[in-house]
């Protein structure tokens, strides 16, 4: 089977799969825990897409447990594989698959803060809510370096831990014209 220039949009341009990667971000759940956060979604279909984000990589089963005759799955997520496009499969989309993966990411974004906003817990939450635009000067060069800068900042915060917070920063960087 010849492998697909997008394997990320294959698996991830799906706006079932991309809520449960958006759920386990940042953290370990089972799926009982997705199907409380995602009550719309049929437990079949859930099923069905949590196996598609495992036999892709996406998630990884971090621990099992039995529960009266079943196994119980704990999934994780490696945050560093997803939303990440690296340059050839970022050559191989079009246009189009372009635009549908930055919507995607906007309208959970915007759906996440209306959440928020809707939860009663926005005004003592306040100091963990922000978003702005700057304007960076930056070579080829310079951005390499600012990611990897950014990255290596980020690190220590990535892992669920007690008496912390779970806090999803979303971030996008687009030329200018």
């Amino acid at each position: 089977m010849e492998e697909s220039p997008t394997p990320v949009l294959d698996v991830l341009l799906h706006p079932i799969r991309w809520r449960i990667v958006q759920r386990v971000l940042g953290r370990e759940v089972t799926t009982t825990d997705l199907k409380r956060d995602l009550p719309d979604v049929p437990a079949t279909t859930l099923y069905r897409h949590v196996a598609a984000l495992i036999d892709a990589g996406y998630l990884t089963v971090v621990r099992e447990r039995k529960i009266r005759g079943t196994t119980e799955r704990t999934l994780g997520l490696d945050q560093t594989k997803v939303g990440r496009i690296d340059e050839r499969e970022a050559r191989a989309m079009t246009p189009d698959q372009h635009r549908q993966a930055f919507l995607m990411m906007l309208t959970r974004l915007a759906a996440d803060f209306d959440r928020v906003v809707e939860s009663g817990d926005l005004y003592p939450r306040l100091h963990q809510l922000g978003y702005s635009q700057l304007a960076l000067y930056l070579s080829p060069d310079d951005m390499t370096a600012f990611r990897s800068a950014f990255e290596e900042l980020i690190a220590p915060y990535l892992a669920e831990s007690p008496g912390k917070d779970r806090v999803v920063l979303s971030m996008f960087s687009l030329p200018d014209s």
